[in-house]
């Protein structure tokens, strides 16, 4: 657009057909009249066209990150494309469970899109994020930091920072994930277009983390819990989330060490 006059507020511009005000905030230098500059328009909260120089992480062509900034049950959440406005991502393009939605600070791969004349945010989709065609390789057992992008009953889907696409099993799953949530996947399988990947360390040092959980839980409930080896696996899921086989993994290894012991009803953690 080019610089038609300067007012109070900000600089006046036009494509020939529109004004519209970029506001001296949203200026990377001052222009002068007749400058060509390159901005990004959104609806300010008046519903005004409004222009920005500052570029936003995700626009209708292109995809990008945006950080979750707020959580509205039952409506949605809104995200921070680095615009004085934030924009809705509707609860239709998000889990049905909303125990499943980002969290504030959680990051979303977006591509903005237009409904009803009001901009919006809505998450790729496996097929969007391969057809980005990025040439990043990863070797096998490679570990890398990646944001939940969808939840299937298969297993999770993730994006990379480098917007890789990644798929995670369920056998390969550690507890419950949500949208958007950071994890740091280890790379097992490479496809042509995408990954397969784990979030599941080594046992022993799993075991070693499984444990701990169990006494953190025993801890915080007088130390002691309602499940035994006994236990079935929607039981331990329910209060740990964790699977039978990990916990009894863990459960032995604290009973040899003599750190826990147990009754018919009960485990307790041994004073000593």
């Amino acid at each position: 657009m080019i610089v038609v006059r300067k007012s109070d507020l900000g600089y006046m511009l036009s494509d020939g057909n529109e004004e519209v005000l970029l506001h001296f905030s949203q200026s990377e230098k001052e222009h002068n009249i007749n400058d060509k500059v390159n901005v990004f328009i959104y609806a300010d909260k008046k519903e005004r066209p409004t222009a920005t120089e500052i570029k936003p992480t995700a626009t209708i062509n292109d995809a990008g990150f945006a950080r979750v900034c707020d959580v509205i049950p039952n409506v949605g959440v809104f995200v921070n494309i680095n615009t004085p406005k934030d924009v809705l991502v509707s609860k239709d393009n998000l889990p049905y469970d909303q125990e499943l939605w980002p969290q504030v600070d959680d990051l979303l791969f977006i591509r903005l899109k237009i409904k009803k004349e009001t901009l919006i945010g809505k998450p790729l989709n496996r097929f969007d994020i391969i057809s980005l065609h990025k040439a990043v390789n990863y070797e096998e057992q490679e570990h890398v930091d990646a944001h939940v992008c969808k939840i299937t009953e298969s297993g999770i889907s993730l994006i990379t920072n480098d917007m890789m696409y990644v798929f995670v099993p369920e056998t390969q799953l550690r507890g419950k994930y949500r949208l958007g949530q950071e994890v740091n996947v280890v790379i097992t399988k490479a496809l042509e277009e995408e990954y397969y990947g784990t979030l599941n360390q080594h046992k022993e040092l799993l075991m070693d983390t499984d444990k701990e959980i169990i006494l953190e839980y025993m801890r915080n409930h007088n130390n002691s819990m309602k499940l035994t080896a006994k236990s079935s696996s929607e039981e331990v899921f329910k209060v740990l989330k964790m699977s039978r086989k990990a916990f009894k993994r863990a459960y032995g290894g604290l009973y040899k060490e003599q750190i826990i012991d147990f009754d018919d009803y009960k485990t307790f953690i041994v004073e000593k």
